[in-house]
This record gives structure tokens, C-alpha cells and sequence, in this order.
């Protein structure tokens, strides 16, 4: 077995911990998660291409709320940081989502 596979399962095991937490403190209704993970290779494949390993897991209601959590990433990811997204900013992404910023 790889490192890299190792890694792999290793990550794939602790999504699985993530959603056994939320259905251990019962918040499995109302948890939201999007999760990508993944190693990219470049060996053996030409110098334009990539090969791409990953894992993903979608905790989410409905294509609403994937879409506004989308959103919310790629807003937060053009800000130069977490801090320039400003509440009202943060209200509007969470609009409908049912999700309270604290």
C-alpha cells in the first residue's frame, strides 16, 4: 500500500467521523458539510496532464443549499480573508439556509 492511499483512506475514515459526530449529537438534520479531498499526480502522465485521486462528501438538503453553500465558498475564497467578509455579506449568503452566523 502507497503513502499516498494510505493518506487516502486515512481522510476517507475521518469523513466518515464527521458524520458519526453529527449523528452522535444528534444534529444530523441540520448539519451541513461539503467535503473534497484529493492528490494530484503528475508522474508518468504527460506534462499537460494530471491525474487526479479524490474522495468527496455532500451533507446538504437540496440543490438550494448546495448552490448558496457554493456561493458562500467562493465569495469567502475571492476576500482577500475571512475578515473582510462583513455580516451583512454573511446574512445574505445564509439567506434561507436556516444557518444563524454567531
Amino acid at each position: 500500500m502507497t503513502k499516498d492511499f494510505e493518506f487516502l483512506l486515512h481522510m476517507q475514515r475521518l469523513m466518515f467521523e464527521m458524520e458519526a459526530l453529527a449523528m452522535q449529537y444528534e444534529v444530523q438534520d441540520r448539519f451541513i458539510s461539503i467535503m473534497f479531498a484529493g492528490l494530484i499526480n503528475n508522474e508518468d502522465i504527460d506534462e499537460d496532464e494530471s491525474r487526479l485521486r479524490a474522495m468527496y462528501s455532500v451533507n446538504v438538503e437540496d440543490l438550494d443549499e448546495l448552490c448558496e453553500v457554493q456561493e458562500f465558498i467562493n465569495h469567502s475564497y475571492q476576500n482577500d480573508s475571512k475578515s473582510n467578509l462583513d455580516d451583512d455579506e454573511l446574512n445574505d449568503l445564509l439567506s434561507g439556509t436556516g444557518v444563524e452566523p454567531e
